[in-house]
Parts: structure tokens; sequence; C-alpha cells
């Protein structure tokens, strides 16, 4: 029975960590190429798109930002306000950055860092969602993600928590239930 016990706290850790690393801002050093707005359908992967579930119109513009990464892979990020929802990063600016992804697919050169949340599936067409952009010099200094990094070590210590009080509780239902089975002994 313990291996289903095991089983069940791998999945939702695995669940708790994988929400965690959609929503925690990432960062990506890349080349933009170009910029398009696209008329997309907003199908059975509605809940990865901003305001996926809550509006009626299943097709809408939205912007896109065509980069290549170091490594020279092709990379696609979207560029929607994501306003009062969630992930709360109350982003308002997606068409001033747009304009700065087109200024930038002009230049030749020049690495460009890219903060997003979100994650890239070619078989689901989920792309990860741009929250800020700006140029850096080379990619050797592009800054530590610690919002990430202590998103990671916070959700680490809560878990952490919650099984050290899980444990208190096991041992004191057990010390409960030892006492009543020596009162009914007598």
């Amino acid at each position: 029975m313990s291996y289903i016990k095991y089983t069940i706290l791998t999945l939702a850790a695995l669940l708790i960590f994988g929400f965690a690393h959609y929503t925690l801002r990432s960062q990506d050093v890349v080349r933009v190429v170009g910029t398009e707005v696209v008329r997309t359908e907003v199908g059975q992967n509605q809940m990865f798109w901003v305001r996926g579930s809550a509006t009626a119109i299943s097709n809408r513009d939205i912007r896109f930002i065509n980069a290549v990464l170091q490594n020279g892979k092709p990379m696609v990020y979207r560029n929607e306000d994501t306003a009062w929802g969630w992930p709360p990063y109350f982003k308002f600016n997606s068409g001033d950055l747009q304009a700065e992804a087109q200024q930038f697919s002009e230049m030749s050169e020049g690495w460009i860092l890219i903060n997003h949340y979100g994650i890239r599936s070619r078989i689901f067409s989920i792309y990860p969602n741009i929250t800020n952009l700006r140029v850096i010099e080379s990619p050797s200094v592009a800054p530590i993600n610690w919002v990430r990094i202590i998103g990671f070590v916070l959700i680490g210590f809560i878990l952490l928590a919650i099984w050290r009080l899980w444990n208190h509780f096991t041992l004191w239902l057990q010390e409960k239930a030892d006492s009543l089975k020596s009162r009914l002994k007598r």
C-alpha cells in the first residue's frame, strides 16, 4: 500500500511544481526575427490563453513574436495583456511590447532578454506569453532569475511544512489511538 501513497504524493508534487513552472517568470536570451498578428482559433487549449474560457468569442487577433534562441532553434511567443487575470503580472502594454519587438527585429545584431511565463508545446499549439523584453550586450550577461528561484524555494518550504504538520498530526492520532486502546483494556 505504501507505493500507492508515494505515487499519489509524487503526482501531487509534480502537479504543484508544474503549475509553478508554468506560472513563474522565465527568461530567454534570443534574437527577434519578426512579429505578426494572427487571427487565432481558441479551441481545445483555451485554458492556456488569456481569458480563454471567459470569452464567448472563439477566435481573435493574437500578437506573436518570432525569435531564435542562442542554440539556433526557433521560438514563438505570444504577446497578450494579462490585465487583472491569472497569473497576476498586470500586463497592459502588449501593444508597446509589439512595437519594441518590431524595432528589435530590424536590428541585425543584438541579443534580447525576454521575460515570459508559460510553456511552448508544438503539439497543442501553446505559446509562452511575454511579460517584458529588453536589449542586453551578450548572452553571458543575462541576469539571474531570482523571482523563479525564490518562488521554487518558497514552494519547497511550504511543502516541507505541510509534510511536517502531517507527520505531527499522524503521531498525535497514533498516541490518541494507543491511549484509547489502553483505556479499553482496563
